[in-house]
C-alpha cells in the first residue's frame, strides 16, 4: 500500500512538472510574439516620427523660395509706384490741359468781342467822319448856325481841338461843329499863302492853315485862324 501511494505521488509530481513547463514554454512562445508586436510598433512611431519630420521639413519654405518672394514683392511694389507716378502726371496733365483748353476759348472769345466792338466803333466812326467832314466848296450849304474847323495836315493841335469838340459835342445847347481836311482832293484849293475870308462866292475862299469858320444863314460870318482864337472859341462852346 505504502509503494503505491509513493508512485501515485511521483506520477503526479511528473504530471505537474510536465504541466510547468508546457506553461513555460507557452510563456516564452507568447514573450517573442509581444516583442515582435513591441519592436513593430516602436519602429512605425520611428517611421511616422520621420515621415512627420521629412513632411514639416517639406512644408517648411526654403532660403531661395523666400529670396524670391522678396524678389517679387519689391519688384510689385516698385511696379506700383511708377504705375502711381504715371496716373499723377497723367491727372496733371490733363488739368493743365483743361486750363489751357479753357484759357483758349476764353482769350479766343475775348478777342472775337474785342474785334467786333472794334469794328463797330470803326463803323461808328466812319459813320461820324462821313457825318462830320464835309467839303470847303459846300460848307455854306447847311441851314442855321454852325462851325466849320478846317485843318491843315500836320497841325500838332488838331488832337486838343477835337477833344474839345467832342466835349462840346455832349452840350445840347452847342451849335454842330463839323470838319473839313486840307488833304482833301477837293479842298487842297484852298490853302493859299494870303487868307481871304470875305467873299462872295465860296469858290474864293482861302485860309493860310487851320482855321475855325462860323457860318450863319448861308454866309461866313466870321474866322478865328490862331491857335489862341481857336481853342478859347471851342472852350466856350463846350461850356
Amino acid at each position: 500500500m505504502a509503494n503505491n501511494d509513493k508512485n501515485k505521488n511521483q506520477a503526479k509530481k511528473k504530471t505537474e512538472v510536465k504541466e510547468n513547463a508546457k506553461k513555460e514554454s507557452k510563456k516564452n512562445t507568447k514573450q517573442p510574439k509581444e516583442n515582435k508586436k513591441a519592436t513593430k510598433k516602436t519602429e512605425s512611431k520611428k517611421v511616422n516620427k520621420k515621415g512627420n519630420k521629412q513632411e514639416k521639413k517639406s512644408t517648411k519654405p526654403s532660403k531661395e523660395s523666400i529670396a524670391a518672394e522678396k524678389q517679387i514683392e519689391k519688384t510689385f511694389s516698385k511696379n506700383s509706384e511708377v504705375v502711381k507716378l504715371i496716373k499723377i502726371v497723367a491727372i496733371v496733365t490733363a488739368i493743365m490741359l483743361v486750363f489751357y483748353l479753357i484759357t483758349l476759348v476764353a482769350t479766343n472769345k475775348a478777342d472775337e468781342v474785342n474785334k467786333e466792338n472794334a469794328d463797330t466803333e470803326e463803323q461808328e466812326t466812319e459813320t461820324a467822319i462821313q457825318y462830320d467832314y464835309i467839303m470847303i466848296g459846300t460848307m455854306l450849304n447847311k441851314e442855321g448856325t454852325y462851325y466849320v474847323l478846317i485843318e491843315e495836315d500836320g497841325d500838332n493841335r488838331l488832337s486838343e481841338y477835337d477833344t474839345l469838340i467832342q466835349t462840346a459835342g455832349a452840350n445840347e445847347d452847342a451849335p454842330a461843329i463839323y470838319k473839313a481836311n486840307l488833304t482833301d482832293s477837293f479842298n487842297k484849293g484852298y490853302l493859299s499863302k494870303e487868307a481871304n475870308y470875305d467873299v462872295d462866292n465860296i469858290s474864293d475862299f482861302r485860309v493860310t492853315g487851320t482855321a475855325l469858320v462860323r457860318v450863319a444863314n448861308g454866309s461866313i460870318d466870321e474866322v478865328f485862324d490862331t491857335y489862341d482864337t481857336i481853342k478859347n472859341k471851342l472852350t466856350e462852346l463846350a461850356e
